[in-house]
């Protein structure tokens, strides 16, 4: 072999030392993360796209939390309140995935409390129509139940009839469930399935029963605020007819039945809308905010007649046309909630569409500053939460690989796009550097156009591959791209940074050949036949896998297509098409595994890869350890934490990452695991805080205080089990507090949110 070679090969043999420790990976979003000097507190939490939000009460501490509904993968994110004040008040937490009642919870879901016990309730599509689950939650443990698969109403029709069916909502729409009549319970206001008209559905619970705890509809009005929004278009007509009303809407006069000019009176399919009830002057009678699936801007409907009468007298077409008008390509739904928590409710905008809208600033954020009785909103960022995230637009999807040769491993990370409002997504890849350590890694985003990729003509979903193809001792490049294509970067390096130039467009196969293997092609490089020449395992959006042996040399591969069924690894279901992406690596005994991640956001687990290469691999796991980052996955493994075992990163469409380390934290003893802790408080803190550990401090131990990045910034001897630090001197922000002793050590995360910083 020559030195080459070895080189290669001794890359291979150092990454396949190292071990997947599944039972041990846990979530770790302590990972620092710098974005252009900033730090990234909420770095690892998976990105945003199309989400709604919602306020609830999670650990059940009397503080409102926040819940994220991704319209795409119908993924839950979750942020705590921390008890401080702000935006900046809020962090990540993943203890709450497994309560939601998947997969019942899609298309929509919306946290609201129907039965005025002041916990809030899931609403969430089903079947042309809304399930209710009802927050069972006692002591400090969340739950639901189902109360109510698909609510029925008593749908009265023009001559006063009446019929018991299900109150239809779209899947597309984002309903208005509030108290629109003001008599404690819950209302529904909601496009027609025909039409462009609001239907107003009272809920009869205080009537019947005197109490808010139950959901007994009864259509009351079928052209709501009489209004009509245009069946084309979302311009809104105002005191427009209402050729279907039903007798004595709400408690008022019926309006005359006649059809507007140039309208045959024949209802339109509804196509999608957003309705958000509100009061926006004050006066006691719920407005409206509008958004339309074919349009950028919100419209506020002002009502200028009773709770019992309602009639829209006028309206804001660019609202709010008084600050910043709201402009979220496409299909914008208003949130009506006090997210800075300061007692007055404030409005969020974030597209209810699925794709063709804004992906990585596409959480409006404008602060209420009139009353909660009667709103001022004024914008203040169009990405809220996720500047504080990795947001990589739609798509995530990381590659470890060390570009500047300095012995701790960096991601590259794809996309399939930033939105373009001016035309074509444009693809990119991201490079995270890791300037931390070997045993504490830390990130920091170098550039979002790694290598200038994005002009290179290949488009969107590039997905790259890091091996030594020429023999030349450094990592070249294969980029997949949407059309099954792969293109061949040499790595001509600047010292030991990696510098790529082209090198072969549309790769080529023995038979001199264009390789095309269906659409979003995700390669990796991996000696699957142990032949000492790299091959090439490549996923695809059908879901299976193609192997390319490598028949050629070490120097100058030759791709023969040896079967694109794989190990008859297929990731697609009934409900997806696949998009695997495979991630092959090494168990613990030093024999190679397969993960492969998904569109349905399931890691695919196979063992029995060695010496069954045209056969078929054991399927261990669809759902490996229960872990779902969303829509569309992808992984990376390496031991980023120096513990001999790998740790890995997921990907997902939504445009963010998510850290999953083989330890809680780096260098928690045994007897840690065994249940020893530290308690620190008060948490948040303004500045004292004390810390306890239940087992003790021996001499000379010291309680070493770091920041986000990982840098030490206080230390203080400890003073047997109980210790006060007075954190006075440090700025307000997330902390990592470690109990360094000669026998143990401990860690916990501290917020210090004090006036003065």
């Amino acid at each position: 072999m020559t030195n080459r070679t070895i080189a290669f090969l001794a890359f291979v043999h150092v990454f396949a030392a190292k071990t997947l420790a599944q039972a041990d990976l846990q979530f770790d979003g302590a990972i620092p993360v710098e974005r252009q000097g900033n730090n990234l507190d909420l770095a690892w939490a998976g990105g945003i796209n199309f989400t709604q939000v919602s306020q609830i009460d999670l650990n059940l501490d009397g503080l409102k939390d926040l819940f994220f509904f991704e319209r795409i993968g119908n993924k839950v994110t979750t942020l705590l309140n921390t008890g401080g004040s702000g935006t900046g008040a809020y962090a990540l937490s993943k203890a709450f995935e497994t309560v939601w009642p998947f997969p019942e919870l899609h298309d929509w879901a919306l946290m609201r409390d129907y039965n005025c016990d002041g916990k809030e309730d899931i609403f969430t599509y089903s079947s042309a129509g809304f399930s209710v689950y009802r927050n069972t939650s006692t002591g400090t443990e969340l739950s639901f139940e189902l109360l109510k698969f698909r609510v029925e109403c008593d749908y009265v029709f023009t001559d006063g009839t009446s019929q018991v069916t299900n109150l239809f909502i779209s899947s597309e729409d984002k309903p208005g469930f509030a108290d629109v009549d003001g008599d404690g319970d819950l209302d529904v206001l909601t496009f027609s399935q025909l039409g462009s008209y609001v239907q107003y559905y009272k809920n009869l619970s205080l009537e019947n029963y005197g109490t808010c705890d139950s959901l007994d509809f009864v259509l009351r009005n079928s052209c709501w605020g009489r209004f009509a929004e245009n069946a084309s278009t979302n311009a809104v007509t105002l005191n427009a007819p209402c050729p279907f009303q039903v007798p004595a809407p709400e408690f008022g006069d019926p309006p005359i039945e006649e059809v507007l000019p140039g309208d045959s009176g024949r209802a339109k399919a509804h196509a999608g809308s957003t309705v958000t009830p509100l009061d926006l002057n004050g006066d006691g009678v719920m407005d409206l905010l509008l958004g339309d699936i074919s349009f950028p801007n919100l419209v506020s409907l002002s009502n200028g007649g009773t709770v019992d009468d309602s009639f829209m007298t006028a309206f804001d077409d660019a609202f709010p046309s008084y600050d910043t008008p709201t402009v979220v390509p496409i299909f914008p739904a208003a949130f009506y909630l006090d997210v800075n928590q300061d007692g007055k409710r404030d409005l969020l905008v974030s597209p209810n569409a699925r794709s063709l809208s804004q992906n990585y600033k596409s959480l409006w954020y404008y602060n209420n500053t009139g009353t909660d009785a009667a709103p001022i909103f004024e914008f203040q960022q169009e990405d809220l939460f996720q500047s504080r995230m990795i947001d990589l637009g739609e798509g995530a999807y990381p590659v470890a690989f060390d570009h500047n040769g300095d012995g701790l491993m960096d991601l590259v990370v794809s996309n399939e796009g930033y939105f373009n409002p001016g035309g074509d997504y444009i693809g990119k890849l991201a490079l995270f550097e890791n300037i931390g350590s070997a045993t504490a890694p830390a990130f920091r985003l170098t550039t979002d156009d790694y290598m200038s990729l994005s002009t290179s003509g290949i488009g969107v979903a590039m997905y790259p591959a890091f091996g030594d193809v020429d023999g030349d001792g450094d990592q070249d490049m294969y980029i997949g791209d949407l059309q099954g294509r792969m293109h061949f970067f040499r790595n001509t390096p600047v010292g030991t940074v990696a510098q790529f130039t082209l090198a072969q467009p549309n790769v080529t196969n023995s038979a001199n050949e264009v390789i095309d293997l269906g659409r979003y092609v995700t390669p990796q490089f991996v000696d699957l036949d142990q032949d000492e020449r790299v091959d090439l395992v490549v996923g695809e959006q059908n879901g299976n896998l193609n192997y390319l042996r490598n028949i050629g040399t070490t120097e100058s591969p030759s791709w023969s297509l040896i079967t694109d069924s794989l190990g008859r690894v297929r990731t697609n279901t009934i409900y997806t098409l696949g998009f695997s992406v495979p991630h092959v690596y090494r168990n613990d005994s030093g024999v190679l595994e397969l993960l492969v991640g998904s569109e349905s956001g399931w890691l695919w687990h196979y063992t029995d890869l060695e010496g069954n290469l045209g056969g078929t691999f054991t399927e261990e796991d669809t759902t490996f350890l229960d872990l779902n980052e969303g829509f569309r996955t992808a992984l990376t493994l390496h031991d980023f934490t120096g513990d001999g075992e790998l740790d890995m990163v997921v990907g997902n469409y939504r445009g963010g990452l998510s850290f999953w380390r083989s330890d809680a934290i780096s260098s928690v003893s045994e007897r840690e695991r065994a249940g020893a802790n530290i308690t620190a408080y008060p948490n948040p803190t303004t500045g004292e805080l004390v810390v306890e550990a239940s087992y003790g401090m021996p001499p000379g131990s010291v309680w070493v205080v770091r920041n986000a990045l990982g840098q030490e910034v206080f230390r203080q001897q400890a003073n047997g089990a109980r210790t006060t630090l007075q954190l006075d001197g440090l700025p307000s922000g997330l902390y990592l507090v470690r109990g360094e002793g000669s026998s143990s050590t401990a860690a916990v995360r501290v917020i210090l949110d004090h006036p003065t910083h």
